[in-house]
């Protein structure tokens, strides 16, 4: 499964889906993308691993994830109790734009873009009337919509949600509220800092298993259960998101990047770029150029 996924928001910069369901099985995988996501989870219970953190997700939830924000949904849909959602993508430089005529709320929305959300995941969103009918009212209406029309009503609907969530939840999602997170840090988020923490180094699971007392089996055993990921395997996302963000970023060759994510033989480090990005790092690289001299498609 690919780190990063494509999802063509240049050429669809909004792509809105109301309410479809999962009845069984939602194991979930670790993942980025570009653009914003927001998830509203209608009904389902489960959790989500974000910014080193572990959330509850149950019903009336929503979801915030920035751009190329390392995540992974994990479900437990039975027919009994389905995962219901609905699911927004946002090319945010598209929906800026069209939000030039009013400058507060265009700031809010570039705070959920770039600032850093410290409560991405909000609880009891069916508690607000006026939420729960425009989800309901723009469900009815993408139903019979189709090309124009469609692009239109998203824009429009993209733009009364996040009024909403700024005269709702602004506090909440950029003001310290005490008790956001529902509970302690998880031995997986201790885990996963310091795998962050050590990255330019060789994976040393004696060392791990030292700093954080615990021996490597049981320290494997919490991980995966947690994760549904391995040690090795996590670490390995990890180095191809910072791979990623360094291409981007910096001039540095393959073997050097390599040795900043701590793997001393390139070829390897290619195959691992490969294995989660679908291409190596200079095909990575060069697609960078081609997609920065591209902008969203705009019909409205």
């Amino acid at each position: 499964m690919k780190l990063i996924n494509d999802l063509n928001l240049l050429h669809e910069p909004l792509q809105l889906k109301f309410s479809f369901t999962t009845l069984s099985g939602f194991p979930g995988y670790f993942h980025a993308h570009q653009g914003i996501e927001i998830l509203y989870v209608h009904s389902g219970a489960g959790d989500v691993l974000l910014n080193r953190q572990m959330y509850e997700i149950r019903d009336h939830t929503l979801l915030i994830f920035q751009p190329y924000q390392l995540h992974r949904i994990r479900m437990n849909a039975t027919p009994e109790k389905p995962y219901t959602r609905s699911k927004f993508m946002i090319e945010p430089s598209f929906l800026d734009e069209k939000m030039s005529f009013a400058p507060e709320l265009s700031e809010f929305f570039r705070s959920i873009w770039k600032r850093e959300i410290l409560q991405p995941v909000l609880y009891g969103m069916n508690a607000s009337p006026r939420f729960a009918a425009l989800m309901e009212d723009y469900r009815e209406r993408f139903r019979s919509m189709n090309g124009a029309g469609r692009q239109e009503a998203s824009i429009l609907f993209c733009l009364e949600f996040f009024h909403l969530l700024k005269h709702g939840w602004e506090q909440e999602l950029f003001g310290a509220k005490e008790g956001a997170h529902l509970r302690e840090s998880h031995h997986a988020e201790i885990i996963i800092g310091w795998l962050e923490a050590h990255l330019h180094e060789p994976l040393r699971l004696d060392q791990l298993a030292q700093d954080l007392h615990l021996s490597k089996h049981h320290l494997s055993r919490l991980f995966k259960r947690a994760t549904g990921s391995t040690i090795s395997e996590f670490l390995n996302i990890l180095r191809a998101q910072k791979a990623c963000r360094l291409l981007e970023t910096s001039v540095l060759s393959v073997e050097q990047i390599a040795q900043k994510v701590g793997v001393s033989d390139t070829s390897y480090f290619c195959e691992i770029f490969k294995r989660f990005m679908g291409q190596t790092p200079l095909q990575y690289r060069l697609g960078l150029y081609k997609r920065t001299s591209e902008k969203p498609v705009s019909s409205v």
